[in-house]
């Protein structure tokens, strides 16, 4: 077309027309404006389907990571619901002053412990990509709670529960009041004597409001992980109309 336009002009200059030269040399440019203008158009166009593409696979992937994390959290609140029932079986046992060989794996569930594994590859890279890339803004608040709030609560809670209670007070109490059977379980070393102890009672009573505690925290984050999910399949269908 560029050629045509060219060939006309220089026709237009032998034949010493020069009104129509410029009309032609007007349109030419004009027509060059108006590729470039398509040009870029397509490569904004092709930018932002790639965008697209890119924060639909990611979406995707976070969904998996997030189905794993309910799992997984799942069992950490059915585990320290078995922690919970054991602290308050011995509590009750202590207060009763009824002592029997059952009660060992009470005792030694005292001190167990879990600990959340997230998934965070999917928030990683999109971080690496900007969390912009994520155009509903509902969508990015929520993930952004979840993964930078709501998650290192839990970190934390596990850091202070480990490194300040269950090393300070469950280990130490342990050591002093209970021994291993042959079966590998604790058992009180002198159960009348432990009965009465009323720094033991109390340590295992603020173990059982810690592992309440736990349990309701990981609920509230199951329930969030729960919502997320949904708002992402929501998110999901909605790009693919």
């Amino acid at each position: 077309m560029i050629k045509f336009f060219r060939k006309i002009r220089q026709n237009l200059l032998i034949e010493n027309k020069t009104g129509k030269y410029l009309k032609y040399a007007i349109g030419e440019i004009i027509l060059v404006v108006i590729g470039i203008l398509i040009a870029l158009q397509i490569n904004n166009w092709n930018d932002a389907h790639n965008l697209t593409n890119k924060e639909t696979s990611l979406l995707i992937e976070m969904k998996s990571n997030l189905e794993s994390d309910l799992e997984g959290l799942k069992w950490d609140i059915n585990k320290n619901k078995g922690l919970l029932k054991a602290n308050r079986g011995v509590l009750k046992s202590l207060n009763d002053g009824v002592y029997h060989d059952s009660l060992n794996l009470y005792y030694t569930w005292i001190k167990g412990n879990t600990v959340f594994i997230k998934n965070t590859s999917a928030f990683k890279n999109l971080e690496s990509f900007g969390l912009d890339i994520i155009k509903n803004d509902s969508l990015r608040i929520k993930i952004t709670d979840l993964y930078s709030t709501q998650y290192e609560y839990i970190r934390y809670i596990e850091q202070v529960r480990d490194e300040k209670f269950q090393f300070e007070q469950i280990i130490p109490q342990i050591n002093k009041h209970l021994r291993l059977n042959s079966e590998n379980l604790y058992q009180p070393i002198n159960f009348e004597e432990l009965s009465r102890n009323n720094e033991f009672k109390s340590v295992i009573k603020l173990n059982c409001d810690l592992r309440n505690y736990i349990i309701i925290t990981y609920k509230d984050i199951e329930k969030m992980i729960s919502e997320l999910i949904h708002a992402i399949q929501l998110e999901l269908k909605d790009k693919k109309r």
